[in-house]
């Protein structure tokens, strides 16, 4: 009989196929758009949903490790603990990626690839509708694979550490993250500039500091995190939120 962390590691590589055929749907959606325009404009959605997928195979795999080591080693902590640490550093340094795709839309607000009609049968007003669309799924699949992987980091550290101190450092995890993507959105500055340009990082966020609108946009962005992120946490502990299906009473 397979063991129940097993079965999990393996409904969590099924898990990541179908989050896969999402990402695939979307890149769809952005191929009929070229077809159609016959641009290559919004070709940084795909880019962006590339890298919010990096914060989900980051938990998912510490997840995978984690319980490999419990069944090779049980009971032993500090292997556990040697890997999450900086499993949830990385995480957290890619997971801002997820959410700061709702901050393309500032594209579609402001027309920027809507000057000129593709063709007599797609006229503008048809064109921004399909924009809207397009970005919306680009938006919340991103967001929902980032809101899957902050669910699956906080029930590896409750393992750990408890579910208080989880919560606490999700929490935590959710501020930062309102603050990296303003660093991201107005000072351009990317996941990988933390390690590349650690310095010019530094720079960039006692600047952003400076700016009043930083602490209003990072604390509603948040705030937006949060209300999602307990919105899936309520919908795990409903009866049917664990995928198993209810048997009818006689």
């Amino acid at each position: 009989m397979r063991s129940p962390r097993r079965v999990l590691d393996n409904k969590l590589v099924a898990f990541s196929a179908l989050l896969g055929l999402s990402v695939l749907g979307c890149a769809s959606l952005y191929g009929l758009r070229v077809l159609i325009s016959g641009r290559i404009y919004y070709l940084y959605l795909l880019q962006n949903l590339l890298l919010a997928f990096v914060p989900y195979l980051v938990a998912a795999a510490t997840a995978i490790l984690v319980g490999w080591i419990e069944r090779r080693h049980p009971g032993e902590r500090r292997p556990k603990v040697l890997l999450v640490i900086p499993a949830v550093l990385l995480w957290l340094l890619f997971y801002p990626n997820a959410p700061y795709i709702f901050t393309d839309f500032i594209h579609v607000i402001n027309k920027v690839y809507l000057r000129v009609a593709p063709s007599e049968w797609v006229g503008l007003n048809a064109l921004i509708w399909y924009d809207i669309v397009m970005n919306a799924a680009f938006a919340f699949i991103g967001h929902f694979i980032g809101l899957v992987s902050m669910w699956i980091m906080e029930s590896t550290m409750a393992a750990l550490w408890g579910r208080s101190v989880s919560r606490l450092l999700i929490g935590l995890a959710m501020l930062l993250s309102g603050f990296g993507i303003y660093l991201g959105r107005f000072s351009r500055l990317n996941s990988w500039d933390a390690i590349i340009s650690p310095f010019r990082v530094a720079d960039e966020v006692i600047e952003a500091l400076r700016d009043p609108m930083t602490i209003f946009f990072s604390l509603a962005f948040a705030l937006f995190i949060f209300l999602s992120y307990g919105a899936l946490s309520a919908f795990k502990r409903m009866p049917f939120g664990d995928g198993e299906e209810r048997r009818p009473r006689d």
